[in-house]
């Protein structure tokens, strides 16, 4: 709506987990290298937090474009209220196998098979499994026991797990505690520091085919860390509302006034509600 006003050839703040739009700051290039030596070097599993909005998916995406061609990604994402069985049947649903029986013995005896085939062609199999924290006790056990699916050297299944913090914490049990100690690469996703934020706001409107200097005014940028305590989806969100805004009243560049008030709204709107009082 407001791209051609601005000289962008696309929206540079969608929500959605886009690759090109990742910009790598610290912690999201270090995760980067985490998720590409651990799917490629084959170690089994790799675990990935952060708060939401931090950027978890994209990175996961951007990780899947980078690994050698001919790796098999199955990505779980409705984790809600699976049982252990129902788990493995969506995993070998997303693989495009067909399980000769319902029971867990048939089902992973037809994962197995289809693992050792891929494995003698040369061939690598990703399992990710997002918002992992939603899953029961039991059924990350099951996860944990699909890493026993391996040769004497390599793993068959490299599983990703990713999450919120809460995963962390849950993964902490004392029932979880062989599975905690199988995960071979750990990162945990950082807020953006203040003086990333306009590296980030840069890129994304660069990759829109923008100039920067021609959509926001120059000193903002504390505004946007202010208002999203580093985190990037809230950065996009104060950003589109303030394009949507400025292109509203013929602003251009984008005035400090109107990031002000953009960025006031959504930190008013994603502050924690504060405890009654007692």
């Amino acid at each position: 709506m407001y791209e051609s006003f601005f000289g962008l050839r696309e929206l540079p703040f969608s929500l959605t987990p886009d690759p090109r739009f990742l910009w790598l700051s610290e912690t999201h290039e270090e995760g980067l290298a985490a998720l590409c030596y651990g799917i490629t070097r084959r170690k089994g599993f790799i675990l990935l937090t952060g708060e939401v909005g931090a950027g978890k998916t994209t990175l996961l995406r951007a990780a899947l474009e980078r690994i050698p061609e001919g790796t098999e990604t199955a990505l779980i994402l409705n984790t809600a209220d699976l049982s252990p069985v129902d788990l493995l049947k969506l995993i070998a649903a997303e693989f495009g196998i067909e399980a000769t029986g319902t029971s867990k013995a048939d089902l992973l005896i037809t994962l197995n098979r289809f693992l050792l085939e891929r494995l003698a062609s040369g061939l690598n199999t990703v399992l990710v499994i997002d918002e992992a924290q939603n899953l029961s006790l039991q059924a990350l056990e099951e996860v944990r026991l699909l890493s026993n699916l391996e040769t004497d050297t390599a793993k068959l299944l490299q599983i990703v797990l990713t999450g919120q913090p809460e995963l962390r914490d849950k993964l902490a049990a004392h029932e979880l505690r062989q599975l905690r100690q199988r995960i071979a690469i750990e990162h945990h996703v950082d807020a953006l520091r203040p003086d990333e934020v306009g590296h980030y706001l840069r890129h994304r409107i660069e990759v829109a085919g923008g100039k920067y200097e021609q959509v926001f005014e120059p000193g903002i940028e504390p505004l946007f860390h202010r208002a999203s305590g580093g985190c990037p989806r809230l950065i996009s969100l104060v950003a589109d509302r303030s394009l949507l805004a400025a292109f509203s009243r013929q602003q251009s560049p984008v005035p400090r006034a109107i990031v002000e008030s953009k960025a006031a709204q959504v930190a008013s709107a994603t502050r924690p509600a504060s405890a009654p009082e007692v």
